[in-house]
């Protein structure tokens, strides 16, 4: 399998993980009874919880952009040397923004600089399906 669908089964653990721990902290913050319940009431959870969910919604947004590039990209066996590193740099800053943002860590705006490293990522990998296209 090629570095870009990796990338995206990569991504798709990292979103389950997120998710995982989302609602582990949901149901520390509310109670079992709300967890197991129809959880009308939304969930009032802080710090590294709610992190967690503004995270994996992030993570959410960004791999389903990655998805509509590298899928067509390794469809038509468009993948280049461009589109690897593209896909290698793109999870690895997405593992390292999720943990980061998770850990409330803050430093030099590194949250910020990880994910503008996963758009430019995502955005060699789409490069790559243009000029592979063209």
């Amino acid at each position: 399998m090629s570095v870009e669908l990796w990338s995206l089964v990569w991504g798709g653990l990292l979103l389950f993980i997120l998710i995982l721990m989302s609602a582990n902290a949901n149901v520390s913050a509310m109670g079992l009874g709300w967890g197991i319940g129809n959880r009308d009431e939304a969930a009032a959870t802080t710090g590294w919880g709610a992190r967690a969910r503004r995270a994996y919604l992030n993570h959410l947004e960004n791999l389903l952009i990655y998805a509509c590039f590298a899928i067509p990209l390794v469809m038509t066996g468009l993948s280049t040397s461009t589109s690897v590193l593209g896909a290698q740099i793109f999870i690895i800053a997405r593992v390292l923004y999720a943990i980061v943002y998770v850990g409330g860590i803050t430093v030099a705006g590194i949250r910020t600089l990880l994910w503008l490293a996963g758009v430019i990522g995502c955005g060699m990998v789409f490069v790559a399906l243009l000029q592979g296209a063209m």
